[in-house]
């Protein structure tokens, strides 16, 4: 499951019609920090037909790709991919949106999507190897998919050991999934917690919160994605909106039913994108 507030890295001003005068990455920017998905995708595309700039191309892709709009990221991201094809970057969010198309696609085109993520990944750290969030996908991807879609435990330990030497914490992160993947609920635990310090930023927490539901620590769960809430967010980490979700879930399942309710509704109300929103509201049709 997975969220940031945009934080401006470029502001770049174009001459525009006197209708679409304010349309700057920085006006595309606030709309996104305001939660107005649709405002800021208008923004970045009116000035993508205008200016066909790296910066512009890939944040209209990063909008499309958090309001849920994954086919249209992925049209945008060929675009880019044909303009810019070494950005590192831009392939890491590729195989983001691969990854979500697998939940929209029809079952025979499931490992086919699963397959594309996996490249996009690799071709990332073709383009750049220090990316560590690449490589980490990587990892992730040989120690989560099914055997069907390449999924390889083996291939998954050779790329923990490699991203270790690179990083002590994300090879604590990759360490705490596999032990996971192995039911070593307290080694995983154990990492999971060492990269969360390490790091000290938002991404962990949330894998430690992930990791509670799965283990049905459930008390843990919502003190770890509190801590997802108020620490330092970047782009590709998951909506900030997902933190309601596993709250909400977490007392339902501790019976804490008002609980429950009303962090649904206050995730509602935050604009959630529409998968995050469909889950939300599974949650209340089921209290």
């Amino acid at each position: 499951m997975p969220m940031k507030t945009f934080t401006t890295l470029i502001v770049c001003c174009w001459l525009a019609t006197p209708a679409f005068a304010n349309d700057t990455l920085s006006s595309a920017f606030k709309a996104v920090d305001e939660r107005d998905y649709e405002r800021a995708i208008e923004t970045l595309t009116r000035l993508s037909e205008k200016h066909q700039d790296r910066d512009v191309l890939f944040h209209l892709a990063r909008v499309q790709y958090h309001s849920g709009n994954f086919d249209d990221a992925s049209d945008t991201l060929e675009d880019f991919h044909q303009q810019y094809p070494s950005d590192g970057e831009a392939y890491y969010l590729a195989g983001l949106v691969y990854l979500a198309l697998i939940g929209e696609v029809n079952i025979f085109k499931k490992v086919g999507m699963a397959n594309n993520a996996l490249s996009s990944w690799k071709a990332s750290v073709a383009a750049d190897p220090g990316n560590l969030d690449s490589r980490y996908a990587i990892f992730a991807y040989y120690t989560n998919a099914p055997g069907i879609a390449g999924g390889d435990l083996d291939i998954a330990r050779a790329q923990m050991n490699e991203i270790e030497q690179l990083d002590k914490a994300y090879g604590a992160m990759a360490k705490g999934l596999l032990l996971s993947k192995e039911k070593d609920v307290a080694g995983a635990e154990a990492a999971f917690q060492e990269a969360a310090i390490l790091m000290n930023r938002a991404g962990p927490y949330f894998s430690l919160a992930q990791f509670y539901m799965q283990t049905e620590q459930y008390e843990k769960a919502i003190s770890s994605v509190q801590q997802f809430q108020s620490r330092e967010k970047r782009w590709w980490d998951p909506d900030v909106t997902v933190a309601y979700l596993v709250i909400a879930s977490a007392n339902a399942e501790l019976g804490n039913l008002e609980v429950a309710r009303k962090e649904a509704a206050l995730g509602l109300s935050m604009n959630p994108n529409k998968q995050i929103k469909k889950l939300l509201n599974a949650i209340l049709k089921s209290l």
